[in-house]
């Protein structure tokens, strides 16, 4: 079979700066984007040289090119994720700051009196003046001021964006409806509020470009489109505010747990065996033929705004009389055997589990015997066939 030709494609040079001046590293791109490599199950990490070569403007294949296009995508609209999760600390100061670039950098974004060879030596640990590092850490603090403004702005576009697209799927916890019954009606947000920030959300998601955050200089993200069609938008969003809370918010699901009972209940079963396997492999043979007790439970998800149900195994046995806590693998349950499943697809186009291989194997072996022991021209060949069948059909009988 000829090799399969891999695409090739070339990313911007403008996207490539964009993508260092938020994330400062060349190496942390390329973790970042060899994670969704890594965690593809068809697929694997990709070398620095060919990262390198994107980065560059070079011809590569085209999956580098769209993994970095889907990390400056990303990092346009959920920013927050891929910085430090607490501010600039007083004490540790340094390693905080060396999550996000080295010394040089750092000096040259915060302009402080501190001579290199002093910052150099501060940050690898050693002592400075206090008033030195007094002015660093007012420095980093005002940074990281401006920094959380310019994620804020970035966030806030992207919040409206996945409201609006939430909304066409009917009711959802993520969309306009449910944001605004929360602040109207649950927290009490006067109309005229409301309605303005519904337009303000709007206009700053649809009618303003997202820029990458850069990160030496922050700055609003959000760049306004012309202005021509402003106003026109603004009041087609105010007409769409006012027919959804004229309509009561209809595709909203309250944020507030209605009454519900949380009494568990318990349910006893029993795991199957090989002939319930799932993938290429018997991946469950300590489970084959246990009984199991499991509980059941009522909680409200306030993620998804929702009431759902909690499982858990508390106990197994070996008879259904005598009970006994489940060790680790027990309490994990049945495994479906995903990864492998599909590991057989690719790999072999076969996802079959070794049950299903076999029978499908006696059922060929069968229909093989039966041919030979009436066709077979000689008597001996026919009594070897008929005893192989008889073999045969009384394995795939044990197997049923």
């Amino acid at each position: 079979m000829a090799k399969e030709e891999r695409v090739t494609a070339k990313f911007g040079k403008g996207y490539a700066a964009q993508l260092m001046a938020f994330n400062i590293k060349k190496q942390r791109i390329v973790d970042l984007c060899n994670v969704e490599f890594d965690e593809d199950l068809f697929d694997e990490a990709k070398d620095y040289s060919s990262w390198n070569r994107a980065l560059n403007g070079k011809e590569v294949w085209e999956g580098i090119v769209n993994a970095l296009d889907d990390l400056l995508g990303d990092q346009i609209r959920h920013p927050r994720k891929y910085l430090p999760g607490d501010g600039p600390p007083d004490e540790g100061l340094q390693d905080w700051m060396k999550q996000i670039a080295t010394a040089p950098w750092w000096l040259d974004v915060l302009q402080v009196s501190a001579s290199q060879s002093a910052f150099n030596a501060w940050f690898s640990g050693r002592p400075m003046g206090k008033a030195k590092v007094v002015e660093v850490k007012a420095a980093v603090d005002d940074w990281w001021a401006r920094l959380m403004t310019a994620v804020d702005r970035a966030e806030y576009a992207s919040l409206a964006h996945g409201m609006a697209r939430a909304r066409r799927s009917g009711k959802d916890a993520h969309n306009f409806d449910s944001y605004f019954y929360t602040k109207v009606v649950e927290e009490g947000m006067s109309f005229n509020d409301a309605r303005d920030l519904f337009v303000d959300m709007n206009m700053k998601a649809f009618r303003h470009h997202a820029d990458p955050i850069d990160l030496a200089n922050p700055q609003d993200p959000l760049r306004p489109m012309e202005s021509e069609h402003d106003e026109h938008a603004r009041q087609c969003f105010i007409r769409e505010f006012d027919e959804m809370h004229e309509a009561g918010y209809p595709n909203a699901l309250p944020s507030i747990a209605p009454d519900f009972d949380t009494t568990p209940w318990f349910v006893v079963k029993r795991w199957g065996g090989p002939e319930n396997e799932e993938c290429p492999k018997n991946i469950n043979e300590e489970l084959y033929g246990l009984w199991y007790r499991v509980k059941y439970q009522r909680y409200w998800n306030a993620e998804l705004r929702m009431i759902a149900h909690s499982h858990e195994i508390v106990a197994v046995s070996q008879d259904s009389k005598e009970w006994r806590s489940p060790n680790k693998r027990e309490a994990r349950g049945w495994d479906p055997g995903t990864v492998l499943f599909l590991r057989g697809l690719h790999e072999d186009g076969d996802g079959r589990s070794q049950y299903e291989r076999e029978v499908d194997e006696l059922r060929s072996k069968i229909k093989r015997l039966r041919y030979e022991t009436q066709s077979s021209f000689k008597a001996e060949d026919r009594a070897t066939a008929q005893i192989e069948l008889t073999a045969a059909e009384k394995r795939l009988g044990e197997l049923r």
